[in-house]
């Protein structure tokens, strides 16, 4: 919630000093004032909606000796068609724009990086993560956050551990039944608010 109040204080210090430095071009023609107005925030909605909001999404797999977690970035369906098609239009405008010229020298340079940008673009696949808990016997640790329905199970250091996330209540509670089954009868429950990051 921070980055994305600071994204916006930035973008209003952007819009504020556009418009004083361009003041003498928006009170002449007001319109560009509109234009300027409506591209700061459709960059702010950009940023916010896929970088700062985006989702991820885990799925957990419980097993006899230990847990597991694959977890990747949320895209829409269409994300992987539209990276290609997208690629393979900057392809297309650049041969066109090089057989156009009549200059194959226009494929060098900062062209040759976009081409190369857009076949990695055109290979695009989203990434999958996977972690893995140490067998559950060595597990000394058990910290519960009730407002970010968290649990994190730790070996013998308390700073790193297994982070699992839950969309509700009742399924977080199955998982520390789950848990006082499976770890150790010392294994020690505190409860906290905790600012855990997956890494």
């Amino acid at each position: 919630m921070r980055m994305q109040l600071f994204l916006g204080l930035g973008h209003v210090a952007v819009l504020l000093f556009n418009i004083w430095v361009w003041w003498d071009l928006f009170t002449q023609e007001p319109h560009w004032a509109a234009v300027f107005t409506s591209v700061i925030a459709a960059n702010y909605a950009y940023y916010v909606g896929l970088m700062v909001r985006q989702k991820t999404i885990y799925n957990y797999t419980l097993k006899t000796d230990g847990a597991t977690v694959e977890y990747y970035l949320h895209y829409p369906d269409f994300a992987s068609s539209f990276f290609k098609g997208v690629a393979i239009f900057v392809m297309l405008v650049f041969v066109l724009v090089a057989i156009l010229t009549g200059s194959l020298l226009f494929l060098v340079g900062p062209v040759a990086m976009a081409f190369i940008a857009a076949i990695k673009l055109l290979n695009w696949e989203n990434p999958v993560h996977h972690r893995q808990t140490a067998p559950w016997p060595l597990h000394e640790f058990v910290t519960v956050d009730h407002t970010r329905l968290m649990v994190i199970i730790h070996c013998d250091d308390i700073t790193t551990g297994f982070a699992a996330r839950f969309p509700s209540k009742a399924l977080m509670d199955k998982y520390l039944a789950f848990l006082r089954e499976v770890l150790p009868a010392n294994a020690e429950y505190i409860e906290k608010a905790t600012n855990w990051h997956q890494g």
